[in-house]
Order: structure tokens, then C-alpha cells, then sequence
């Protein structure tokens, strides 16, 4: 009596649990729930690349145009550069309104003589003056030639921090430009602020 009742409750149990196996409907509810993580980590990565992509771009766009825009006048003053650091807020659509963006404008000299380089005048807008070496730019023009140095930098908040926990982004750019109208662009009314005799080759 007691072999017939457990061999009962053995066939229920078979029964349920073959029931509970051959049972799929649940099985795309579970999948849908273990793959989800991965999902939204996959579009939020390729949207995180997409929005560095798209902000560096439009970054060194706006370098390179404002380095061709000021290379085109001959004269140029203090103002002038801010004025180029104020057109970052049309040239630069991005995705963080409260970026921080420098703009770093030099002019370098080539002495008549030797045709080392020299720094005639610097200006800085948005951030302190950076400091950099006149060496770098040595063979890129003949003696009393000069060279115009734009250096760019910026600082942007990412829409997806509150994701990855991650600090502010830094991108730069530094480019060079050959002055348009003039051998040497003057700043403020001065060519040269460092050393006016830069370009004299004396007589034979």
C-alpha cells in the first residue's frame, strides 16, 4: 500500500516537472532581463564614443578656422583674441554648455641673422599665458620670416558622467599658420615686443 502511494507521488512529480521543462513561455522574459545590462552598457558606450568624437571634432574645427581667420590680418590686437574665443559658442554646437575653453596666440620671429626663432608677442584669452619653447617651430620659415602659433584647449563634461562616474575631458591642439597679407603681423600696434631689431640684416 505504501509502494503503490510513493510510486503516486513519483509519477506527480514527473508529471510537474516535465510540464515545468516543456514550459517556454517565460524563457523570453528571462533572456530580455539577463541581456538588458549589456544592451543599455552597449548603446551608452557607442553614444559616449559618439558624442567625444563629434565635441573633438568640432573642436579642432574651430581651431583650425580661427588660426586661418587670424593669419589673413595684418594687424591684430588683445581684443581681437577674445573676440576669436567668443565665436567657440557658434563654431562649437557640443554637449556641455558650461565648457571651458583657452585660446593661446603667439607670433615667432626668425632672426635675420641665424634664423633662430624668437617670440615677438603672446596673447592669451579665457586662461593664464602658456608658457612654451620658441624651439619647436625652428625650420619652419626662412630668416625675417614668422609664424603665427595657435594653441587650444578645452574642458567639457560628458552627458553620460552620471554613467561612468568619469572627470571632465581635455582635448587641444596646437597649429601653425604663415601670416596672409604681411611677413609679420603686428599685435597692438607693435610687430615685435621683445626685440625690435629681430628682422635687421645689417649692410654688407
Amino acid at each position: 500500500m505504501a509502494l503503490r502511494k510513493n510510486l503516486r507521488h513519483f509519477r506527480l512529480f514527473r508529471l510537474l516537472t516535465g510540464r515545468f521543462a516543456a514550459d517556454r513561455r517565460g524563457v523570453a522574459a528571462t533572456e530580455f532581463v539577463l541581456l538588458l545590462p549589456m544592451m543599455l552598457l552597449m548603446s551608452f558606450g557607442l553614444a559616449e564614443v559618439y558624442v567625444e568624437h563629434a565635441t573633438e571634432d568640432q573642436f579642432l574645427r574651430y581651431v583650425h578656422q580661427s588660426g586661418d581667420l587670424l593669419a589673413r590680418e595684418p594687424t591684430l590686437t588683445t581684443a581681437s583674441i577674445t573676440t576669436i574665443l567668443n565665436t567657440a559658442d557658434q563654431m562649437i554646437e557640443g554637449y556641455d554648455p558650461n565648457r571651458q575653453i583657452d585660446i593661446h596666440v603667439s607670433s615667432i620671429g626668425f632672426k635675420a641673422d641665424d634664423g633662430s626663432p624668437i617670440l615677438l608677442w603672446t596673447r592669451s584669452a579665457g586662461g593664464a599665458p602658456k608658457v612654451f619653447g620658441v624651439e619647436e617651430v625652428a625650420g619652419m620659415g626662412l630668416p625675417a620670416d614668422t609664424v603665427l602659433r595657435i594653441e587650444a584647449n578645452m574642458a567639457y563634461t560628458s552627458p553620460f558622467n552620471f554613467i561612468w562616474e568619469s572627470a571632465s575631458r581635455n582635448v587641444s591642439s596646437v597649429v601653425y599658420f604663415r601670416p596672409r597679407e604681411t611677413r609679420a603681423i603686428s599685435m597692438d600696434g607693435a610687430v615685435s615686443e621683445t626685440d625690435p631689431n629681430w628682422d635687421y640684416v645689417p649692410p654688407a
